[in-house]
């Protein structure tokens, strides 16, 4: 295994032989172009729309929380406003929602946590479009709560219609006695399956109306084969599995049994592993299949996208790394895969991470921010010294702890 510092080396070698192709026809014979304008308008648009149907960009991100300094802002999209830029140019973009969302109830804080339907409405138009709805916090509120979520999630639905828009809830079961939900997804002429799935529940309550998976070595090896079968029923460009992990929150480790599970996975037929429960940024693993020159993913833990954890963040510190600035980061990553030729697996041809921070401003609103050098200087310039070397500091432990591992098959 080697280790990179940015995904986007996976792709050097396709990207120097494109520029090497484009030199060598550039000193070609040059010939008389009699083109018309409007046919090389149209030659434009159809090489548009055959690079569309090529190429997909998913962008990952991590929980999406509701503590109570985060569902009383009086405005919920202004959470999103800086980070949107990021989420809405891609075509689908994953989340997990980490509470019930039951609007016949009050929001309510940790340890039952309940957000608004409206808070939810906010992520759908930062551009989220897929959302996990099982994590260990789904029967908080009891078979009320559940039915409820299920319910608000077919209200967004419709909204989204209404707007021509498509968007997708998953992780529910339709009955007690149904089989694992999942989404099958059409977008750009890609077909991907996504299925969520968590492996822990803060208690037993109810979890046969969730994705719920008991972390046994034996309920494990049936979900692989339940995968592999899903994968043949349902032929798709991309598998996608969420899996709220079964592993401690606030620690970086990547346990033996997680990661053994995880290729299980992809062997069976998934591409890409989302992982989350930590509450903390964890590595990325990209697996390179040489013999089909493909890639699949592992992503670990993509930390909080929102959350009010860090509610005091160690401004003073001059290595802030206590478990609750930990859980105040976030990342991003933005895939962007092309279809692979012969009937190959995709490829991987784009990697971008973008880690993210719930900052505080000064009217004490807990809201997301990209960790830019352009936002740094933003708060140097307030002025907001603190805040601006505690965001640095911030940023290279995220550098410095969280790796893009590379892995050849």
């Amino acid at each position: 295994m080697k280790l990179f510092s940015r995904a986007t080396i996976i792709r050097f070698s396709f990207l120097t032989a494109v520029f090497f192709c484009f030199l060598f026809a550039s000193c070609g014979t040059t010939k008389t172009d009699k083109t018309s304008p409007l046919e090389k308008a149209l030659k434009t648009q159809e090489e548009l729309e055959n690079q569309n149907k090529d190429t997909l960009t998913l962008l990952f991100a991590g929980d999406i929380m509701a503590h109570s300094v985060n569902y009383n802002i009086s405005d919920y999209p202004k959470i999103w406003r800086d980070v949107k830029y990021i989420i809405e140019p891609c075509d689908l973009a994953f989340a997990n929602i980490e509470a019930p969302v039951d609007d016949t109830q009050k929001p309510q804080n940790y340890p039952n946590f309940n957000m608004p339907q409206a808070y939810v409405e906010a992520a759908i138009d930062a551009g989220f479009d897929v959302f996990s709805l099982c994590n260990n916090h789904t029967n908080d509120q009891a078979l009320n709560g559940i039915k409820e979520t299920k319910k608000s999630a077919d209200r967004l639905v419709k909204r989204s219609l209404e707007r021509s828009e498509n968007i997708y809830f998953s992780g529910l079961k339709d009955g007690k006695d149904s089989d694992f939900s999942y989404n099958i997804i059409e977008k750009n002429a890609w077909t991907l399956l996504f299925i969520p799935i968590t492996e822990i529940l803060n208690r037993p309550n109810y979890s046969e109306y969730i994705n719920y998976l008991d972390p046994s070595a034996k309920n494990r090896d049936s979900f692989v084969q339940k995968v592999q079968k899903l994968r043949e029923k349902h032929p798709c460009d991309l598998m996608i599995i969420s899996i709220h992990a079964n592993e401690p929150e606030y620690t970086r480790a990547v346990t033996k049994s997680q990661n053994d599970f995880y290729m299980k996975l992809l062997d069976a037929g998934a591409d890409i592993i989302w992982a989350n429960h930590a509450h903390i940024i964890k590595d990325r693993k990209y697996i390179y299949y040489h013999q089909t020159d493909s890639h699949k993913v592992v992503m670990y833990a993509n930390g909080n996208t929102i959350s009010g954890q860090r509610t005091k963040p160690e401004l003073s510190s001059t290595n802030p790394i206590g478990e609750r600035d930990n859980t105040g980061d976030g990342l991003m990553v933005k895939l962007t895969f092309k279809k692979g030729e012969n009937g190959n697996p995709p490829q991987i041809i784009n990697s971008e991470n973008y880690f993210i921070t719930t900052y505080i401003n000064t009217a004490e609103e807990f809201v997301l921010k990209p960790m830019t050098q352009e936002f740094i200087d933003y708060l140097n310039e307030i002025p907001r010294a603190d805040w601006a070397k505690y965001i640095q500091r911030r940023l290279d432990i995220n550098n410095e702890y969280t790796k893009d591992l590379i892995l050849w098959q």
